[in-house]
């Protein structure tokens, strides 16, 4: 008899999952919160322009890396996708305008250019990416002596700098910097009180030619893996809220949705992590490690999205950060001091033909936008359309003649993250890539409780579309071992 695994959640993690175990002879069925397919890998369209949610670059997108393998099995990439790499990406600090190579001598002289004092701390910067970018990341413990040997000899590097700066802070990282320009800049590069490591990898990955952006975004990688998951025969189901998942006798036997009961043999929780455990699961698993992290570990801030279709181009880099000294208020208590901008003139279907498409994204409380929306819609647009207005004259400062070239508004709050994807206090991806949580190995299955698997951005501090789809593919290797 064919073996039938339900999946929560049609996000990257689920989708892999889906594919692999439709490979593997499995027959599976995948239950969306949604309207569509995507989960956080998801983009939209406004009357021609298309904004997107996801991908600000895409670790894996190099011909040969690991991650490229696994994207091209999920179908998120074919081999012949086109990739764009930016080239640079410019941030303001004290009113000046630096620009940011990515090309790694480019990017040692940008930095002695800034501060000379600052040799040592630089060049040791600089030949810690060099290493990273002569490595390969490893995506699973090798298995047999083989694969150890190779694991040593792609990802040595990789383990060189990890084992020096998983457990450094950026800030603890250049705090000996003198110059207070080099501090700034790498804090708005990646948060103080992450790793390193995540500095690191960012930074190597993407002047390595290994992190860019697929063109098509994120619409397309989804696109891609839903025909995929169809066509080996799995079914989809869509605007289909799962109420609890099933134990009999301490086993996983299927789930409920829409007041139906869908059997099965497995069940793989590719979705938020607290509203599996505390809702679905009805708080009665402990997790040894999600249950600590949940209640303490620092989670990525929630986002207001705002995007723009303009009706002219103005040449813009894909990602600039401005300074706003004004402030730009995200809710009635807090204002944001920077705003960037991402820009997608280098992709013709971004939007029509002499056209673009920008977004900016903003750090949002999640309190005051779900509180307006849950109770009053009304002022929740109103305060939507102030958002709006108040970033497009930020922008228009530094880009005259922006609000008038303005066609098409769109605004995402922190609320819209948790309605469509019942987001833990509105994280977008996670737990955020502090020392602690990337050295926290969570385990994938739920001790007391058999037949069942987790996987997604939960399931790995840092969150990230490879580490998404990798996380899919170990839940079916733990699913192989009971089915």
């Amino acid at each position: 008899m064919t073996k039938k695994v339900n999946i929560i959640g049609a996000g990257l993690a689920g989708l892999s999952a889906g594919i692999y175990l439709q490979k593997q002879g499995v027959q599976t069925e995948i239950f969306e919160l949604a309207d569509w397919a995507g989960g956080m890998c998801t983009s939209w369209v406004r009357k021609g322009y298309r904004f997107d949610g996801c991908i600000n670059w895409m670790v894996g997108t190099k011909s040969g890396d690991p991650f490229n393998d696994l994207f091209i099995e999920t179908g998120a990439l074919e081999k012949d996708t086109a990739i764009y790499n930016a080239d640079f990406e410019k941030y303001e600090i004290d009113g000046k305008i630096y620009t940011v190579p990515f090309k790694i001598e480019e990017f040692g002289t940008f930095l002695h250019s800034v501060s000379a004092e600052d040799t040592e701390k630089i060049d040791e910067l600089c030949d810690a990416i060099k290493v990273y970018m002569g490595s390969k990341m490893p995506i699973g413990a090798p298995k047999n002596p083989v694969e150890i040997m190779k694991f040593m000899k792609e990802s040595g590097g990789f383990l060189k700098i990890g084992r020096k700066y998983l457990n450094v802070t950026v800030k603890e990282f250049s705090g000996d910097l003198k110059s207070q320009v080099l501090r700034v800049l790498m804090s708005m590069m990646m948060p103080a009180d992450y790793s390193m490591m995540a500095l690191i990898m960012m930074l190597g990955t993407r002047m390595n030619g290994d992190a860019g952006y697929p063109m098509g975004g994120s619409l397309e990688v989804i696109r891609r893996m839903t025909e995929k998951y169809g066509a080996l025969g799995g079914k989809l189901r869509l605007h289909s809220k799962v109420d609890e998942i099933c134990v009999e006798n301490g086993r996983a036997v299927g789930v409920k949705s829409n007041g139906e009961f869908f059997p099965s043999d497995y069940v793989i929780a590719a979705c938020d992590a607290y509203d599996t455990i505390q809702r679905m699961l009805g708080g009665k698993f402990h997790h040894p490690q999600l249950d600590e992290m949940l209640e303490s570990y620092p989670v990525f801030h929630p986002l207001a999205v705002v995007c723009f279709g303009l009706k002219k181009r103005f040449n813009l880099p894909y990602m600039q950060i401005f300074e706003c000294q004004d402030g730009i208020p995200t809710s009635p208590d807090t204002a944001q001091k920077y705003f960037n901008l991402r820009s997608f003139e280098f992709d013709p279907a971004a939007a029509p033909e002499g056209c673009s498409s920008l977004m900016s994204v903003l750090e949002a409380p999640l309190d005051y936008w779900k509180n307006l929306r849950d109770h009053d819609k009304i002022e929740y647009g109103k305060q939507k359309d102030l958002l709006a207005e108040a970033v497009a004259q930020a922008i228009d400062k530094r880009l005259p003649g922006f609000k008038d070239a303005i066609e098409v508004t769109d605004v995402s709050t922190p609320a819209t993250y948790v309605r469509l994807a019942n987001l833990y206090k509105g994280s977008f991806e996670g737990f955020a890539p502090t020392p602690k949580a990337l050295m926290t190995r969570v385990d994938k299955t739920m001790p007391g409780l058999k037949n069942f698997a987790m996987c997604g951005q939960w399931t790995a501090a840092g969150g990230g579309m490879c580490s998404a789809v990798m996380s899919g593919r170990d839940a079916v290797e733990l699913a192989g071992k009971s089915l």
